[in-house]
């Protein structure tokens, strides 16, 4: 894969979006432009389908295998996401929810780093930490500074704490269904 650059700068995404910033919105748009280490650049438009404050959206977007849908929340200010994953025919799965550092560099506009580290949380309260492989390979490999990593790890021990104390999903996302499947709800390259 030829020179390797401190992760930070390969796994980012910018989100933007459109005017129009009220709670439960489904008609802005947000791009996400992710580069992550192990994947190409892309761009992804989609729909927000729900807003909790300024720090907080949801999208919605069906995973590359088309069995399982994705509606993600992104909080923004809390270093993570949770993505309530559903069957494509609706029914609830689990949460998927994914360590990230994200900050805002603009005016509605946001940098996101993948740090690897994720968390899936089942119905009944039992989580199963993955990713643990490509967090340490990327420790090995100098691609997380040491900030990246302590954050990584704090950010996912209070995730855990929450999740504990069932406390970590909200009630609005523990609420949410699916949106309806249109030819339109796939990501757009």
């Amino acid at each position: 894969m030829g020179n390797r650059a401190d992760l930070s700068d390969r796994v980012w995404g910018i989100l933007t979006w459109d005017q129009g910033m009220g709670r439960g919105s489904g008609f802005v748009d947000v791009t996400i432009k992710k580069i992550k280490f192990t994947t190409i650049n892309k761009t992804y438009t989609e729909k927000v389908r729900d807003w909790h404050g300024r720090h907080c959206f949801a999208t919605q977007y069906p995973n590359p295998d088309g069995k399982r849908i994705f509606l993600t929340y992104y909080f923004v200010k809390k270093g993570y996401t949770i993505s309530k994953v559903f069957h494509r025919n609706g029914d609830f799965l689990y949460y998927y929810c994914d360590v990230m550092e994200m900050r805002q560099v603009g005016r509605l506009r946001y940098v996101m780093v993948d740090l690897l580290l994720d968390l899936i949380v089942y119905p009944d309260g039992r989580y199963h930490l993955i990713d643990v492989d490509e967090f340490a390979a990327a420790i090995e490999k100098g691609q997380l500074k040491k900030k990246q990593q302590v954050y990584t790890l704090r950010t996912l021990d209070k995730m855990i704490r929450l999740v504990m104390n069932r406390s970590f999903i909200p009630k609005y996302l523990q609420e949410a269904t699916m949106f309806p499947l249109t030819d339109s709800s796939r990501r757009k390259p």
